[in-house]
């Protein structure tokens, strides 16, 4: 056979004895990933044209987040808001408050892993939905019910996210007017009309960042800010003389409905995170660890919240203010306080508007780059948002309309409504899969691998053992479906929270264009 040996043909090179030091370092591969820009495109020229889609270096893109960014993120996003406003809600609420925050938390991070499982589910019955990650809530709406619901979040969504940034520039302008009102005694007043400006203005060059995973050293900084204002607030709260006897003025009684529904819906404005979350977890490394980052983000700022409203209620009892702020006494921490607090609005306004920016700019076909047009866009929403800003007498007279109007139904009746229904749909998939996979074999509809699972270890425990007992507990819970159960309970008590909420704000509506803001008032003075 050697008849047929090529010639000029280079022999296979022997392996090397020599330490692995000593050889040659190979040079790491980019990754490549496809671009599907032109896919659609007809006509495309011959240079253009190929049957594979065209490649983009992944070296490029920005690394995605870790959880331990992604929990900075969820940190950030809460901002100062339960710090200043739970103690008063507390102290009004008595010893059923806890209880009650404690249990609209928990709805709050159960409603997103819902969501978060609805993104997961949907990356395996449709892949292209991730060509729709600039607007991620408004996908799974389109994907589970249709486009007409789809655009009613998109809607709801944009609301909400303009909606609770005019809160955080109020009261940044507030606490800086304060600081100049305090330092001089009263004799100098800077307007909170111009601080709004000021804090527009600031917030600007922050609002044309990109997608969170653009801001990571943005989260690192405002979380650090974030850990002096807790230091410091709860420094001012150790300081300040006590009012009358410890925890004065709490009762044990049930506070009544309309102060409960109040309560509500603050509560589902401070601790909201779902407008964000499904960014979040596009954006993140392992996405399957985002209701890990949701969670304990949460958990964070809830604990550092109760344990300062504890101290707030042993000093000032029923004394306290609707703002913390107002109950403390002047120094110079509390100065620095004040500003620094400001500085975090900042950053607070910045990560949560992302989601809100990047469905508009997909509705402009906006390139993910920075462009005059990114800039354009996002300065001319910023404006808007000052100007509303400037005519709302304080930041405690939208968190009634907005937690309960506007950020209800997306915290509390989306999330179970898509879960259901894409877990619906996902079933039906596996079933039509399976069926195409076995032809005309007689096929068991019925196969559970997760009873098939689960025979062998109930086998193998012992029947009285904790971990028999656990077992027979999750085997129970399974047959039962109470994934769905919950949910349908979440989804009622959804429905009739945001009900309610929504018809004691059409009678408080009056009320808030009744009290006319400063700037409001100074320009209709003759």
């Amino acid at each position: 056979m050697f008849f047929f040996r090529r010639k000029n043909v280079k022999p296979a090179p022997r392996p090397s004895r020599a330490p692995s030091f000593a050889l040659p370092k190979r040079r790491s591969s980019v990754q490549l990933m496809p671009s599907h820009q032109h896919d659609q495109l007809p006509f495309l020229s011959r240079t253009r044209f190929s049957a594979l889609p065209h490649f983009r270096a992944y070296e490029d893109e920005p690394e995605n987040l870790s959880l331990f960014i992604a929990i900075l993120y969820v940190v950030d996003l809460f901002g100062i808001f339960p710090f200043v406003t739970l103690p008063a809600m507390l102290v009004e609420l008595g010893y059923f408050g806890i209880l009650l925050v404690l249990s609209i938390i928990f709805l709050q991070i159960y409603t997103s892993f819902l969501l978060s499982q609805c993104w997961t589910m949907a990356e395996h019955l449709d892949p292209s939905i991730l060509q729709k990650r600039n607007y991620p809530y408004a996908a799974l709406a389109e994907l589970a019910y249709g486009p007409y619901v789809s655009l009613l979040v998109s809607v709801l969504l944009d609301l909400s996210i303009f909606a609770m940034a005019v809160p955080s520039v109020v009261m940044a302008a507030e606490n800086l007017e304060a600081v100049v009102l305090r330092m001089s005694a009263g004799h100098y007043n800077f307007s909170y009309c111009y601080w709004a400006i000021i804090v527009g203005l600031v917030i600007c060059p922050l609002m044309w960042l990109g997608s969170p995973k653009h801001m990571r050293g943005l989260a690192i900084i405002a979380v650090c800010v974030m850990i002096l204002i807790v230091a410091l607030l709860w420094f001012c709260l150790f300081a300040a003389p006590a009012i009358g006897t410890p925890f004065e003025g709490i009762s044990m009684e049930l506070p009544g409905f309309l102060t409960v529904l109040s309560s509500y819906s603050i509560l589902a404005f401070q601790f909201d995170i779902h407008p964000v979350l499904l960014t979040l977890q596009i954006d993140m490394k392992r996405k399957s660890q985002v209701s890990w980052a949701a969670t304990i983000g949460i958990a964070i700022t809830c604990s550092v919240a109760i344990f300062g409203s504890i101290i707030a209620a042993y000093k000032f009892g029923s004394m306290i203010a609707s703002n913390l702020l107002q109950s403390l006494p002047t120094s110079v921490p509390f100065y620095v306080m004040l500003i620094l607090m400001s500085l975090q609005l900042c950053f607070s306004v910045t990560v949560a508007s992302s989601a809100m920016f990047l469905q508009i700019e997909n509705y402009f076909k906006l390139p993910e780059s920075l462009s005059l047009k990114r800039m354009a866009i996002r300065s001319t929403v910023l404006a808007l948002e000052v100007l509303v800003a400037e005519f709302v007498p304080s930041f405690n007279a939208l968190m009634d309309v907005v937690g309960g109007t506007i950020t209800g139904p997306l915290v509390f009746i989306l999330p179970p409504l898509l879960y259901r229904r894409i877990l619906r749909m996902e079933r039906v998939h596996q079933r039509i899969a399976a069926e195409a996979s076995y032809g005309s074999l007689p096929l068991d509809l019925n196969y559970d691998p997760v009873e098939l699972e689960m025979e062998p270890l109930l086998v193998a425990a012992k029947p009285n053992s904790p971990r028999g007992c656990w077992l027979r507990l999750v085997r129970l819970l399974h047959r039962l479906d109470c994934d769905v159960s919950c949910t349908m309970g979440v989804l009622l008590f959804g429905i009739l929270a945001t009900f309610l909420s929504t018809y004691l704000n059409l009678f408080s509506l009056p009320s808030l264009f009744t009290n006319n803001s400063p700037c409001l008032s100074n320009l209709t003075k003759p």
